[in-house]
């Protein structure tokens, strides 16, 4: 396969689509010894974290399994998709075929972590590391779609915040500009209402309900890199579960409309 640079779906989709189809079809058997990490990014001309990402997406759908000292080996019969994928949001609109950007709203270090911590009991997680704010408004089509407020390690955020954030995904940046592999996140959704704030960003009344979703992401390291507070309209934004008591079955995942 010749992945096509020019369409919007990142490259490690179209890398892991391709060899999850590989496996489907037979290409590569339970049991098989799978390509090296640099046997693949020959194969498909791209960095070796493409080619992780693409990899790890595999190992966490139960497709592929890393022996250590021994390689990576194909662990069992391929299903369709998995639920709990790890995506951002500029991933989720170009896979759909929509336009996403974003808005800028502040960026810069949280003056006082220590209080911060007190209102956001979340931001725990880092510690005493000092921390830096990204608030951002992101858009599908032109149309607001999510508040977002992502805290980081004071290192990365400052880092990510010299980017194109208005046209670039954050977790696309993350990868390439910093080298980090995301691995997996912890992620509630509840419900809530729009203040002042969310309001005049995502132009709805004060008291609309919103959805909430509040996201703690690790790399491969077990590190945790970002805490991030989304607020989102519910009438252009949903999120569906499928659930089945033997294995995940297709059809989950964020719905627009």
């Amino acid at each position: 396969m010749s992945i096509d640079r020019t369409k919007p779906i990142p490259l490690h989709y179209q890398i892991s689509a391709d060899l999850r189809r590989a496996i489907k079809e037979g290409e590569y058997r339970v049991g098989d010894l799978f390509p090296t990490d640099k046997q693949l990014m020959e194969k498909y001309g791209v960095s070796s974290i493409t080619v992780r990402r693409a990899v790890a997406a595999l190992v966490n759908e139960g497709l592929l399994e890393r022996r250590p000292g021994k390689g990576t080996f194909v662990k069992r019969e391929p299903v369709e998709e998995t639920l709990g994928r790890l995506t951002g949001f500029f991933e989720e609109m170009k896979a759909r075929g929509y336009e996403p950007s974003a808005r800028i709203i502040f960026t810069g270090p949280v003056k006082d972590p220590a209080k911060e911590r007190q209102r956001v009991p979340e931001l725990r997680v880092f510690g005493d590391e000092p921390l830096y704010i990204i608030e951002k408004i992101q858009q599908m089509n032109g149309q607001p779609i999510t508040y977002l407020r992502s805290y980081w390690p004071y290192e990365y955020g400052s880092r990510l915040a010299e980017e194109d954030l208005e046209h670039r995904g954050l977790y696309e940046l993350v990868e390439e500009k910093l080298g980090l592999v995301l691995d997996r996140a912890e992620q509630t959704i509840t419900a809530g209402k729009a203040g002042k704030r969310e309001a005049e960003y995502l132009k709805v009344k004060v008291g609309t309900p919103l959805l909430i979703m509040e996201r703690t992401a690790y790399d491969d390291r077990g590190r945790p890199i970002e805490l991030s507070i989304n607020a989102y309209r519910p009438d252009r934004y949903k999120y569906r579960v499928v659930l089945d008591r033997n294995r995940p079955r297709p059809g989950s995942g964020v719905i627009v409309e």
